[in-house]
């Protein structure tokens, strides 16, 4: 049997593939089930039977294996899945798009960003930006990195504000603001935030909420206490990137942890929390813009040249 090619594949799905397809993919891959899907999306079972066979049939490979307890993705499925999600959610955007222009909005401004950028430079530049795009219609999506680049590719978000990806496929292009640096931050009653030079010691002799394995402050709380013959710190059972939580720990616990400046800063600046005064010789890689194909609007510009200008004015302060 020969394998068709991927060009022919491609048209394939352009010439007979319906939107209807990507939705019935994603909803038996939610759900595990064809006759739960067809209700999902307003369908009859064997017609959904039918459509389901029909983009297989396209494809020229099974989607889903057939279990007793439900469907589930083969290897092809899985490489097919997130496509359909990206493009319904990007059309779902374009649709909130539309809806929003014939509401009389000037336009909108779909912002991604993981909690370091939304913490840090939307919090300081996104009020006085809006203030001055009264008419633009201004949307933010808090998520993980590695999302952030699938709705940026996807058109689902107009730029995002993350550290850089490791991996930066056409036509992504990225720009990167500036080095953020590691703080330990306490609740202000911890008796470390009152001492002005605390040393190494006294942070091995405190209580330690641990950062969560697999980000990049992570790194930096191991080679603090990476000495093979130095006592370790009592840690506190709870690790969590949720900030709020972190938040509340810090403030009814007395113990330390580790944040990037830029995810905590405002909150140190309101008071919420305290720095301690300890300095750390390196830098974290920094908060940047990633921009799509489609990202070179006049609302993406503005946003882009708001966040450099909050950004200068940052390091000049």
């Amino acid at each position: 049997m020969v394998t068709p090619s991927s060009s022919v594949l491609y048209a394939r799905l352009v010439a007979k593939g319906r939107l209807r397809h990507l939705q019935l993919l994603v909803s038996v891959a939610d759900s595990g089930s064809v006759r739960r899907a067809a209700e999902q999306i307003g369908m009859s079972q064997p017609a959904a039977t039918q459509a389901l066979a029909d983009i297989e049939g396209l494809l020229g490979t099974p989607l889903f294996e057939r279990h007793v307890r439900g469907m589930r993705l083969t290897a092809a499925g899985s490489a097919v899945a997130p496509m359909a999600r990206n493009t319904l959610s990007a059309l779902r955007a374009s649709a909130d798009t539309v809806h929003a222009l014939q509401a009389g909005a000037g336009g909108v401004l779909r912002l991604g960003a993981i909690t370091a950028g939304v913490a840090g430079l939307l919090c300081r530049m996104l009020p006085s930006f809006a203030a001055r795009h009264p008419t633009l219609r201004i949307e933010v999506l808090e998520a993980p990195g590695d999302q952030l680049l699938a709705d940026v590719m996807s058109g689902r978000v107009d730029m995002a504000l993350c550290r850089r990806p490791h991996e930066l496929p056409a036509p992504c292009t990225f720009e990167q603001f500036a080095p953020d640096v590691p703080w330990i931050v306490a609740g202000r009653s911890h008796p470390l935030v009152r001492k002005t030079q605390p040393t190494l010691a006294d942070l091995r002799a405190a209580r330690w909420m641990l950062p969560v394995q697999g980000i990049g402050i992570r790194s930096v709380f191991d080679a603090l206490f990476d000495a093979p013959d130095a006592p370790k710190p009592e840690l506190h059972p709870v690790s969590s990137t949720s900030l709020p939580l972190v938040l509340e720990l810090l403030r009814s616990d007395s113990v330390l942890t580790l944040v990037p400046r830029s995810v905590i800063g405002p909150f140190v600046q309101w008071g919420l929390v305290a720095r301690v005064a300890y300095e750390f010789g390196g830098e974290l890689e920094g908060i940047g813009a990633l921009l799509g194909a489609d990202s070179d609007r006049p609302a993406v510009a503005a946003c882009l040249e708001a966040l450099r200008e909050a950004v200068r004015s940052e390091a000049a302060a």
